[in-house]
């Protein structure tokens, strides 16, 4: 039971930790959208917690962000892409716990797992905008300003997450919810 109450309270402060991250932002994109570090919590929680809870709180957390900033017209996709930009960090810890090499946030699986996300993120929203707004637009948005979100979350991925590794903190996360 304790295990359970600890992957869920997890799995909200990631969750909040993604809307937050949603929600500052630092520069409007061409489809009135904008750039923001949440994508980068995504990342850890996908790190950190068991598949099932880190794609809720990737997920959930960005959805609601759209709500929260007056686009809920954009929920339904980032609900999806955001599912979708968690799955190469799930599937890379998959491979590493049968490795016995799951105890760090950053490493050379986890920065190349950078290179899937990305392109999930321009590719997923190229296909929204293309649904929503039609292709001159959608084009244009992709290859301007599509790639800066993923450009400065992977940064700012790699910085925390190198923070966290030095205090042990994805050791200290798997000993709370019952993973060691």
């Amino acid at each position: 039971m304790k295990t359970k109450t600890s992957k869920i309270t997890y799995t909200g402060i990631f969750m909040a930790l993604v809307t937050v991250g949603t929600i500052i932002h630092i520069a409007p994109s061409a489809h009135s959208g904008y750039t923001h570090f949440g994508d980068s919590m995504i990342y850890i929680a996908s790190c950190v917690l068991p598949a099932p809870y880190a794609l809720l709180a990737s997920s959930a957390g960005a959805a609601l962000a759209d709500i929260l900033t007056g686009a809920a017209n954009w929920a339904i996709p980032t609900l999806i892409i955001k599912a979708l930009n968690a799955l190469p960090f799930i599937f890379i810890r998959i491979y590493l716990k049968k490795m016995n090499k799951d105890d760090k946030i950053i490493s050379v699986y986890t920065i190349l797992m950078l290179i899937p996300t990305s392109l999930v993120t321009i590719f997923g929203y190229l296909v929204a905008e293309l649904i929503m707004y039609g292709t001159k637009f959608a084009f244009v948005s992709a290859f301007t300003t599509g790639w800066l979100q993923p450009t400065g979350s992977l940064i700012v991925f790699i910085i925390v997450g190198l923070a966290l590794d030095k205090l042990n903190f994805k050791i200290k996360i798997q000993k709370a919810i019952g993973e060691k």
